[in-house]
């Protein structure tokens, strides 16, 4: 597996891209609740719809946790993109022997509470609009044996263009609550996906 490397400079690099390539991107971002804090480690779980996912997370971490920053990656895709490292990005390979490497590196971030840890459970690309995310297996390995030391945040993030010429972008984040097993949070996330998609239907 290839593990996050973070220096001064990618962490300006993560900043100033995400910044000035966000602003060019998104009419505006709404963020539209504001996370509970707690003193603990993070994981995020979010969708994965588009390019910039990772910079936008690395967005709202700055503004809400200011926490150290990790995203989960495919290998295939940091291979290509080494920079990425830097800025807090590891790699998985699925359906290998590095992938549990993968799932206890994470474990062992979770460990430091100035870590936030992003991961994209569905393992791929999705639509935005899908309604029932399904997650690959690996999250009870990451969590097992934290307990309340890491504090679960499901985020989802949606585009509209409304009456503007670019989209806005939409974050909505939910403290996760319940059980730590694969399908009780695959159950949760597409129940917390179908309330944020009601939400967005009316903001028109």
């Amino acid at each position: 597996m290839i593990e996050a490397k973070h220096t001064r400079w990618g962490t300006a690099f993560f900043r100033l891209f995400s910044s000035f390539g966000l602003r060019r991107t998104f009419a505006r971002i709404v963020y539209v609740e504001k996370p509970t804090l707690t003193d603990a480690s993070v994981l995020m779980i979010g969708n994965h719809f588009s390019w910039w996912d990772g910079f936008i997370q690395w967005q709202v971490n700055r503004r809400f946790f200011n926490k150290r920053f990790y995203v989960m990656m495919l290998e295939s895709q940091l291979s290509k993109n080494p920079i990425l490292k830097y800025g807090g990005a590891f790699s998985i390979q699925k359906k290998s022997r590095a992938m549990l490497d993968s799932l206890r590196y994470a474990h062992d971030l979770l460990q430091d509470k100035q870590n936030l840890v992003l991961m994209f459970p569905q393992g791929a690309l999705e639509s935005q609009h899908e309604h029932h995310p399904r997650f690959e297996k690996g999250l009870e390995v990451v969590l097992r044996n934290l307990d309340d030391s890491v504090q679960v945040i499901f985020n989802l993030n949606l585009t509209d263009f409304f009456a503007e010429k670019k989209p806005s972008l939409y974050v909505y984040m939910e403290t996760y609550e319940g059980l730590r097993t694969h399908n009780e949070m695959e159950a949760a996330y597409r129940a917390f996906v179908k309330r944020c998609l009601e939400r967005q239907k009316i903001r028109l």
